[in-house]
C-alpha cells in the first residue's frame, strides 16, 4: 500500500518536473531546457531560483513536498530493501 502511494507521489513529481521544464524552455532557452532535461536536479534548482519571477512558487512547493514524501514512503515501505545472495 505504501509503495503504491510512493508511486503516485513519483507521478506527481514527474508532472511538476514537466511543468517546470516547459517554463525553462520558454524562459531560459533551448540550451538550458536541454540541460534541465538531462539533469533533473538542475531543473529543480533553476525552478527555485526563478520561482518568484515566473510565478511558479506553488508548483515548486508541491514538487518539494512530493519529493520528500516519496523518499519517506519508499523508505517506510522497504522500497530500498535489496537482498543479495538470498532466494
Amino acid at each position: 500500500m505504501l509503495s503504491l502511494l510512493a508511486m503516485l507521489m513519483s507521478l506527481g513529481s514527474l508532472i511538476c518536473f514537466i511543468i517546470v521544464l516547459v517554463k525553462m524552455f520558454q524562459t531560459a532557452g533551448v540550451l538550458q531546457g536541454i540541460l534541465g532535461l538531462i539533469c533533473g536536479l538542475w531543473c529543480f534548482i533553476w525552478g527555485w531560483m526563478n520561482a518568484g519571477k515566473l510565478g511558479i512558487k506553488n508548483i515548486m512547493m508541491i514538487w518539494t513536498v512530493l519529493i520528500i514524501l516519496c523518499i519517506v514512503l519508499n523508505v517506510a515501505s522497504g522500497g530500498f530493501n535489496y537482498s543479495f545472495g538470498t532466494k
